[in-house]
């Protein structure tokens, strides 16, 4: 069966999420996006091992016009859960391939998943010619590594720490600036002094950043607990 989703919401879960990836391609387990279809909703994430984020969308989200213009006969999809994890350079030609104006955001893409039976899993990402734009058909195939699963490891609902003060590295933490602005304002919430911050921003993102201490020498990393 075939998930759809409109081109923007599908372009923007990828912007969201892949400056939390890893830039070192020597290091493919976090040199990666990871898509999760639970059978109702697409998450999109990536994570470091310093900072991670994950971006959702939902077929509630799609706007009444959307739906009365008849663009989406079928809303979201009916797919069994599925899940795969594709390189960073991979997710950055998809988002650049579909992308489309933004007054076109609500033109619905197909998502295909395609279980590899003797080969790598496949996500076929597709545009048909009947929505009236020019048909297009990207595959990206899985990478077969074990990224972290960063949908698992971020909890809404973790009980705040207080702190007095806690340290970040700005370059990392500039990237939760870059996220769409989808609901209420960020939100920081401490869990302790040697553990990520979890970070929600309006309605449909999740991330956490992992603090920082000063040494005499330089900003070092702390390990999660």
């Amino acid at each position: 069966m075939t998930t759809y989703i409109p081109t923007g919401e599908l372009t923007g879960l990828l912007d969201d999420v892949m400056g939390f990836a890893c830039p070192d391609p020597e290091l493919p387990r976090i040199h990666a996006v990871r898509l999760d279809f639970d059978g109702e909703a697409l998450h999109a994430s990536a994570t470091d091992d310093m900072h991670a984020g994950m971006s959702t969308w939902h077929p509630g989200d799609l706007p009444e016009s959307a739906t009365q213009e008849g663009l989406f006969s079928r809303v979201g999809g009916r797919d069994d859960p599925w899940s795969i994890v594709i390189a960073l350079s991979d997710a950055a030609d998809l988002a650049k391939k579909v992308k489309l104006k933004e007054k076109d955001r609500w033109v619905p893409l197909g998502l295909d998943f395609i279980q590899g039976v003797t080969d790598e899993h496949r996500l076929r990402v597709a545009r048909n010619t009947d929505c009236g734009y020019p048909g297009l058909a990207v595959t990206v195939l899985d990478r077969d590594v074990d990224m972290p699963n960063v949908r698992r490891g971020l909890d809404i609902n973790v009980i705040p720490f207080p702190v007095a003060e806690m340290e970040f590295n700005p370059l990392l933490l500039a990237h939760f600036g870059a996220v769409r602005m989808r609901g209420d304002s960020m939100r920081l919430v401490y869990t302790g002094p040697d553990t990520p911050a979890i970070v929600t921003i309006g309605d449909r993102f999740i991330g956490g950043i992992k603090p920082v201490r000063k040494s005499s020498r330089r900003l070092s990393s702390v390990a999660a607990a």
